[in-house]
């Protein structure tokens, strides 16, 4: 993605130095391993050592191994920052001096310096001494560290925003509770069937108070960094930002199933492990997913003011009408609704075309200068979004391969239509966006499979 748009590739300037392109492929690849890392190390400390009936020893050398890739992973971060900030190559950047002078003369190299001596600490007490006490205090510095890089990023840009400081902070925690406590949960219950049933309800809890925390706190980021509704439709920081609302969306989705799944064994006395590690490695996955989406906002600038009336961009179309209305649907359980009755029910075919004409009139009606730009553009978003429901909805009743392939072109047409007279448009990002929705649409023609089949 980072690639698609320009983030993995440098602007050469006569007379200033380049970053190596090794660095800008790199760093986001170690950014993404840190915050796995994170996950883990969080997840594992606090399902072994406090969610846990007993403290469980498997689960505080799985957080002390996950501490050690994070260590690693911080290492390999400070070097690259180096040759990022610099412009030198990754050979030059193993300089003490400049190391030492990052790490202690700003803000991102204290945070580093700080999370190292944390996350030391974390891997020694967890492999040597796992108890409910050193339990809570692991899980505690664990999330603790977790919370700091809240500290840099776009929310470092003012040093008093404290608002996008600790709105940040919570959402990594939120997400590091989440998708480390899943991992951990599934491990758990895997192994020790005694006390899984405890585990699962425990965590049941904590994850869906992670997923609010992670929810309100997005939203808080959003407002911050947005000028409006415009700004989340018109920029990718904001398409990134959709996408992974849909992620969102779709990891709900398998979390109720996976709920529904296991209730449903329990009270047929069945043992659900099997269909825990089933779902959960579909969840774990789109985990990754976000995990790469956050890595990639964190990479790409937040927009501008908007100057004037902007087009929408082909992600913000697709995911709107396409994408999160299919994941909407999916955590229904494909259950038809919004479905208008009659001709069209019957018919995708028609309601394939009114998403397209929808798709192309949102595009045009937001650089037609008719109107608040605000008001016209989340409008018209909410009508891409009732569309798709509607489309997907008569899609699951009636399948039609037909529907799909107007779709298709429709989107194809929307990308070239929207994006035919701005300098720099269709390129390479609008290639993998429309592939990517292309993707999308050949998926959903396969025939459902209920994951949660026996």
């Amino acid at each position: 993605m980072l690639w698609g748009i320009g983030g993995l590739s440098e602007t050469t300037i006569p007379g200033l130095p380049v970053v190596p392109l090794a660095t800008l492929w790199a760093l986001p690849v170690d950014l993404w391993i840190r915050d796995v890392a994170t996950a883990l190390t969080v997840g594992f400390a606090l399902i072994g050592g406090v969610l846990a009936p007993r403290p469980d020893s498997r689960s505080g050398r799985n957080a002390s191994l996950a501490a050690l890739v994070w260590l690693a992973a911080l290492i390999v971060q400070t070097v690259l920052t180096v040759s990022e900030v610099l412009a030198l190559p990754v050979s030059e950047s193993f300089n003490p001096t400049i190391i030492w002078s990052l790490l202690t003369q700003t803000t991102l190299g204290r945070v580093i310096l700080i999370q190292f001596v944390m996350v030391a600490i974390i891997a020694l007490l967890a492999w040597v001494v796992l108890g409910r006490v050193t339990g809570l205090i692991i899980a505690t510095m664990a999330i603790a560290a977790t919370f700091l890089p809240g500290f840099i990023g776009h929310s470092g840009i003012d040093d008093g925003h404290s608002s996008a400081t600790i709105s940040l902070g919570l959402h990594v925690v939120a997400a590091s509770v989440w998708i480390g406590g899943l991992v951990a949960t599934v491990d758990y219950v895997r192994r020790s069937a005694l006390n899984s049933a405890v585990v699962l309800r425990r965590f049941s809890v904590l994850a869906l108070l992670s997923v609010i925390v992670l929810a309100e706190s997005g939203l808080v980021n959003a407002s911050l960094r947005l000028y409006g509704w415009a700004s989340l439709v018109t920029s990718t920081y904001g398409a990134v930002m959709l996408a992974k609302v849909a992620v969102l969306v779709v990891l709900i989705g398998y979390g109720w199933r996976q709920r529904r799944a296991l209730a449903a064994a329990m009270e047929s006395g069945v043992d659900g492990t099997r269909t825990l590690v089933r779902i959960s490695s579909y969840e774990i996955a789109w985990m990754g997913v976000a995990l790469g989406l956050s890595v990639a906002l964190s990479r790409t600038a937040p927009p501008a003011m908007p100057l004037g009336f902007e087009p929408f961009t082909i992600a913000a179309v697709g995911l709107l009408g396409l994408v999160i209305p299919l994941a909407v649907l999916k955590l229904s359980g494909d259950k038809p609704w919004l479905a208008p009755p009659g001709l069209i029910r019957d018919y995708p075919e028609a309601m394939a075309v009114v998403l397209v004409v929808s798709m192309i009139a949102a595009s045009s009606l937001a650089v037609s200068g008719f109107g608040n730009q605000q008001i016209l553009m989340l409008v018209m978003s909410a009508w891409l979004v009732v569309v798709g429901l509607i489309f997907w909805s008569v899609f699951a009743q009636r399948r039609s391969v037909v529907a799909l392939v107007i779709v298709a072109v429709g989107v194809t047409f929307t990308a070239w239509w929207n994006e035919r007279g701005i300098d720099g448009g269709l390129g390479i990002a609008t290639a993998l966006v429309v592939a990517l929705f292309l993707g999308v649409l050949a998926f959903s023609a396969r025939r459902p499979r209920e994951l949660v089949a026996a």
